[in-house]
């Protein structure tokens, strides 16, 4: 794939017809307005699932949980070659024979990435339970672990072709539905731990992913006739070109989130060290929420905003124009949820860990108070770095969230000088953000000509007027 090119010159209007604008923002705001609801469902049974296994069984069995799923997603982006956003981008910028063997290459390389890992997983239960910082005896937790994962791996598979027809609201479905399958299976799940059977935790996460895999599918069957020209017909079962393309997203995706992955593990595990596991269930807590509550924000625009830039590029109708309009809008609409959003859990942190978890983890504001911060610039550096991601600008774009990586892995380190291991983490949480915001504004800037509309400009820079000043008077709120 080609680079989208810099905006247009010449003549052209230096700011989009109206009638265009109102063109570009109908879709943002549809997009918030079919998936916004379900991420908040979603985030809040999530929340439900990990209070009621706070409740049971304590931090110490969040912790747990915590280091599960961390090692579920590093097996799945092994197992997939983290390609879902590769996979979403090339069958949405493909058509015809090219997107069909694009597909079906994707699809050998999934199931044969997936019986991969499976496979490590069941022989070398032992390697994998020490690289992720799991306590001693845990390792017949890893073999079970196995299964979840390969039901994930399919997940992934098919709710990407869901985001590739455009399929917000099904996608949305499919979301509360997994975090639904977590909050009714967290009773259970406590119940065997507090027998002495960790294995709850692994029968709950393969519970959620058997769940959404059978829904996904259900909710595939009506797009059946769509679907079949996708894979059916001429064209190579494998094509070298396809998988060159498909390596070339999602190479840098992999190295992204193994990074990612592994510098959060790093982290933790100096926490647990230095702290011990419940302060690690403390700082899990915060990090959780902190997570969640910018999901809500950016799944509702993920997955309108990449296959929309890709289709685009794709079509051989980028336009620097249009495709400034269209980041600003969603800059726009997503500075103001963000905004809403973190004020409100800077100013309730510690009723919000109560009502999450429990008393236990009221500590958990003095990271909670780091991470927020971070979060607002998170959003924007997320929404700079989609376009990149579009145009198949994968150089740059593995280049600013190493980099960012870097920035966590060395302030969290650095800062342990004058702060706790958890919230010297918090603290380098803000930087790493703030270096990946300033790396892809610069990018974007310099190659595709982007600057943001006064609009969006006026609103993001109020928006961390306003997070800023809550964060400040709400620092010590514990």
């Amino acid at each position: 794939m080609g680079q989208v090119r810099g905006a247009a010159t010449g003549t052209a209007p230096a700011i989009a017809p109206r009638a265009d604008r109102l063109e570009i923002w109908r879709p943002v705001v549809a997009a918030m307005g079919k998936t916004g609801a379900a991420s908040m469902l979603s985030g809040c049974l999530s929340a439900l699932a990990t209070k009621i296994i706070a409740v049971m069984a304590g931090p110490a069995a969040v912790a747990l949980l915590a280091t599960l799923q961390q090692t579920r997603q590093m097996a799945l982006v092994a197992a997939t070659g983290n390609g879902q956003t590769a996979l979403v981008q090339g069958a949405s910028a493909f058509h015809g024979d090219q997107r069909r063997e694009y597909l079906r290459t994707v699809a050998w390389f999934f199931g044969g990435a997936t019986v991969a890992v499976v496979l490590a997983l069941v022989a070398g239960p032992r390697l994998v339970q020490a690289v992720a910082g799991l306590p001693p005896g845990t390792e017949s937790l890893i073999e079970w672990l196995a299964i979840p994962v390969a039901l994930s791996a399919v997940f992934v598979f098919l709710s990407a072709m869901l985001n590739a027809q455009g399929g917000i609201g099904r996608l949305g479905v499919l979301q509360v539905a997994a975090s639904l399958a977590m909050a009714l299976g967290a009773w259970p799940a406590a119940r065997r731990l507090l027998e002495g059977r960790a294995q709850g935790l692994v029968y709950l996460l393969s519970f959620s992913a058997a769940v959404s895999v059978v829904l996904a599918v259900g909710l595939l069957v009506r797009d059946v006739d769509k679907l079949k020209p996708w894979f059916w017909g001429p064209g190579r079962l494998w094509a070298w070109r396809a998988a060159r393309h498909f390596v070339s997203i999602s190479g840098a995706m992999l190295i992204s989130g193994l990074a990612a992955t592994a510098v959060l593990l790093w982290v933790r595990r100096r926490i647990t060290a230095s702290q011990g596991l419940a302060v690690t269930g403390q700082f899990d807590a915060a990090w959780n929420i902190s997570m969640n509550h910018v999901t809500v924000v950016l799944s509702s625009l993920q997955t309108y905003f990449l296959p929309a830039l890709a289709r685009t590029h794709g079509e051989g109708r980028s336009n620097g124009l249009e495709r400034n309009a269209r980041i600003s809008s969603v800059l726009t609409v997503a500075a103001l949820a963000a905004t809403a959003v973190i004020a409100a859990l800077a100013l309730a942190k510690p009723w919000a860990l109560v009502l999450f978890y429990s008393s236990a983890f009221r500590p958990a504001a003095a990271y909670l108070r780091w991470t927020l911060v971070g979060d607002y610039l998170k959003v924007a550096g997320w929404i700079l770095s989609i376009p990149i991601l579009a145009a198949a600008d994968m150089k740059a774009f593995l280049t600013a969230d190493l980099a960012a990586y870097g920035v966590f892995l060395a302030a969290s380190a650095g800062l342990t000088r004058w702060m706790s291991a958890a919230e010297s983490a918090g603290a380098a949480f803000v930087l790493m953000h703030a270096a990946h915001l300033a790396i892809c504004a610069s990018y974007m800037h310099g190659r595709y000509g982007y600057r943001p509309s006064r609009l969006a400009a006026v609103v993001w820079v109020g928006g961390l007027v306003i997070v800023g000043v809550v964060s400040l008077l709400t620092w010590r709120l514990t």
